[in-house]
């Protein structure tokens, strides 16, 4: 009975070690995630998944750049402007894991978002838009502060 036990367990932790171990090609369809093709995806789709805090979390103002890129000569729409917001918002959740220190402050995203304001009449968006912008200034003055 033990034997058995010990062989159906290594079977399991050998399974389990060379299944982690495959390499990401056409086979698994798992490829790593760019920040740009998530940013695009977001704002494309309209469509915010739990991961995509991973991917864009780090990034800082840098995902205003990525933004900027991906909406130029282009007419926002408003679920364009909602999820831009939600990218500006997810980039700058905790500005400490943001990787580049210049990045830490939003520069490009307090452009990119008077960008925004600009762009609709919408009065509830314009709040939003607001919102988000103080948002974003207290967690980096919330992040400045920390020792």
């Amino acid at each position: 009975m033990k034997t058995a036990l010990i062989v159906l367990l290594w079977l399991y932790f050998v399974t389990v070690g060379v299944a982690q171990s495959i390499p990401a090609t056409g086979l698994n369809r798992r490829e790593p995630s760019e920040p740009e093709q998530v940013i695009a995806r977001i704002i494309d789709a309209g469509v915010f998944e739990g991961h995509d805090q991973k991917v864009i979390g780090w990034l800082g103002d840098a995902a205003a750049v990525i933004v900027t890129r991906h909406l130029s000569e282009r007419h926002l729409s408003k679920t364009d402007i909602e999820m831009t917001l939600v990218v500006l918002i997810g980039a700058f959740a905790d500005p400490s894991f943001v990787r580049n220190d210049a990045d830490r402050q939003p520069r490009t995203t307090l452009l990119v978002l008077r960008y925004l304001g600009l762009s609709t009449d919408d009065s509830k968006l314009k709040t939003r838009i607001t919102d988000a912008r103080k948002y974003i200034e207290d967690r980096c003055v919330q992040c400045v502060g920390r020792p």
